[in-house]
């Protein structure tokens, strides 16, 4: 990955706030590929075919999204809270000037998706799949990630604060400007050699220690 020039900070995440409208109720299956100013509320989109569809201006309150094959979709100036999905395809999806709350997913597929403006608060995610994404302007505060698939991933702006993401895979192919982890804890990571362009702490740094020992093959006695 790609490293930022010596002697600069880290830049943080900018973020749109997300201001919507007055917005109708909407109940049962959306009723076109295109929802605008709609409120859905403890609905179920568990198992439907929502390929392609565009939500704008929109609020999804603890909708179920189970097995719901989102991909391709595009969420915009929308507010996402409390989703469930223990199964969550949403492959090559947008996600621009958007807020997610407190999601509950299991295996989130969202490989191949582009991310703009993005504030991800609370939850909890056992695998989430941001392989080949491009993220610009990300936050991710007080959530918790069994493992995060970064390989190939493209990060600017981009931040884990408070976060816990229990294993970090990271590759080559990808890039990283003002990637920043300071404050967040992890516990293994795979492809040191892709750290480079991430800012990190100094704790962080000594836990990192042995793996870079043996990444370099060095033998560290006292």
């Amino acid at each position: 990955m790609a490293r930022r020039p010596s002697g600069a900070g880290t830049k943080t995440p900018v973020l749109d706030p997300v201001r919507l409208p007055e917005l109708a109720s909407g109940t049962g299956v959306p009723v076109s590929g295109h929802q605008e100013a709609v409120a859905y509320a403890d609905e179920s989109f568990a198992g439907l075919e929502l390929r392609g569809a565009v939500f704008s201006e929109c609020s999804l309150t603890g909708v179920s999204l189970d097995g719901a094959d989102l991909a391709a979709a595009r969420f915009l100036e929308s507010r996402l809270e409390n989703l469930y999905a223990p199964v969550f395809h949403a492959s090559r999806t947008t996600y621009r000037d958007v807020e997610i709350i407190n999601p509950r997913l299991g295996s989130a597929e969202l490989y191949g998706g582009t991310w703009n403006s993005v504030r991800v608060d609370g939850g909890k995610i056992d695998f989430l799949n941001l392989r080949g994404c491009t993220l610009n302007n990300v936050l991710f505060t007080n959530t918790i990630i069994g493992e995060l698939d970064l390989d190939g991933a493209r990060l600017n702006r981009v931040a884990f604060r408070d976060c816990r993401i229990d294993s970090l895979l990271l590759g080559a192919g990808g890039s990283a400007v003002d990637a920043d982890l300071r404050g967040t804890e992890f516990r293994s990571i795979t492809g040191l050699p892709a750290l480079k362009g991430f800012t990190i702490d100094e704790e962080q740094l000594l836990l990192l220690a042995p793996l870079l020992a043996a990444q370099l093959g060095l033998r560290v006695q006292s």
